[in-house]
């Protein structure tokens, strides 16, 4: 495919000043050249342009790229033109994608790629992105654009931080990689921090292959955090997926919760934990184990379910069914198959139904045949 490039502007020779000239240039695969003879004799020592536009055209005669700047200065060779405050746009199909302007930059001589460095603003046409960062290269042919060094990111949706961002804008993807931390802007808040991130702009998710922290933010304070291996958050519904080691901590409560999987409804203030789990509460001393929890945080309640069993201390042990247990009260409704065992005095208690006050230390069982051991 042919490779080319057009530009309009005054012509400033850097070894001999000859004034104005208007020039319009077609490149393909050559040195540049002026319509003046004498911009051929100093080729050799570069020239400079002033007030240029340069144009970059695939085979079909669609813009890649278009830069305007004050300045351009071609190399001795002229295989490379450094700009001097770039404003431009990138294109796609002909159509405009995304504005950008930066302090400089670099224009190879085949035009596959732009370069711009130095306070890059990358504004999105069509996806309301605003990217900015010190280093920005645009591959068209590859539907890559990179912005590199103290990136930030902004979006109706989001807000982000990193060191480096790939944009596929056909795909509608954003890659984010180095000390990412992404933010939603309307509540309920919710920070991301990944070492890498994939943002589906037009899915309206952000998701991850790598360790991720999740934290839900209430005036400007963590209040809940989940960490997993890998997950997912969906923008719009304010639900997160976690999934591999999985760690809940209710900071408010406190509340601590390991699983494999954790499915968190931000918005509904609802957590599913569908597979196996832990939960600690450090200050009752409490553990519970059990196959499947649900917790309400609004009403600080968690309801589990399967293999329930309660330990407290090196004081009682209480297994069930299913469980249900008041965060604030301290209370616990256990039901179906209900064992409890006090170590002093050792006594053990069998029953359909019970409901116990962890803080006092006290479960009554009741309901259909009750079965009470007490071992002297």
């Amino acid at each position: 495919m042919k490779k080319w490039y057009r530009l309009a502007g005054v012509v400033t020779l850097i070894a001999v000043v000859l004034g104005s000239i208007r020039a319009y240039q077609l490149v393909n695969q050559e040195p540049l050249a002026t319509s003046s003879s004498a911009a051929d004799e100093t080729a050799e020592s570069g020239l400079t342009l002033k007030d240029v536009t340069l144009e970059q055209p695939d085979e079909d005669g669609n813009l890649l790229w278009r830069v305007h700047a004050d300045e351009v200065t071609y190399s001795p060779d002229q295989k490379v033109a450094v700009v001097t405050n770039p404003d431009g746009e990138l294109f796609q199909d002909g159509e405009p994608i995304y504005r950008v302007k930066a302090d400089r930059g670099e224009v190879r001589q085949d035009g596959e790629s732009i370069f711009l460095q130095d306070n890059i603003v990358a504004t999105g046409v069509q996806n309301d992105i605003v990217l900015k960062g010190q280093e920005l290269e645009w591959q068209p042919e590859s539907d890559l654009m990179v912005v590199r060094r103290q990136i930030t990111g902004t979006h109706p949706q989001l807000k982000a931080s990193a060191q480096e961002a790939k944009v596929y804008n056909r795909e509608g993807r954003l890659e984010l990689s180095q000390n990412v931390v992404a933010t939603t802007i309307e509540a309920p808040f919710l920070r991301v921090e990944a070492e890498q991130l994939t943002w589906l702009v037009k899915a309206e998710q952000i998701e991850s292959d790598r360790p991720l922290k999740v934290e839900q933010l209430k005036d400007n304070k963590v209040s809940d955090r989940a960490v997993g291996q890998q997950g997912e958050v969906d923008l719009a519904k304010k639900v997160v997926k976690l999934t591999q080691d999985v760690k809940l901590e209710l900071l408010e409560l406190p509340l601590e919760i390991f699983s494999q999987v954790a499915i968190w409804n931000v918005e509904q203030a609802q957590i599913v934990i569908p597979e196996a789990l832990r939960a600690n509460q450090p200050q009752q001393k409490v553990q519970i184990t059990a196959n499947r929890a649900e917790l309400n945080l609004d009403q600080q309640i968690v309801y589990l379910t399967q293999g329930v069993n309660v330990v407290e201390g090196q004081k009682s042990q209480l297994s069930s069914d299913s469980l249900t247990w008041n965060l604030d009260s301290e209370q616990v409704v256990a039901e179906g198959n209900v064992n409890y065992r006090q170590i002093n005095p050792p006594v053990t208690v069998q029953g359909p139904r019970a409901v116990g006050q962890l803080d006092e230390e006290t479960v009554v069982i009741s309901g259909g045949r009750v079965v009470t051991e007490i071992t002297p």
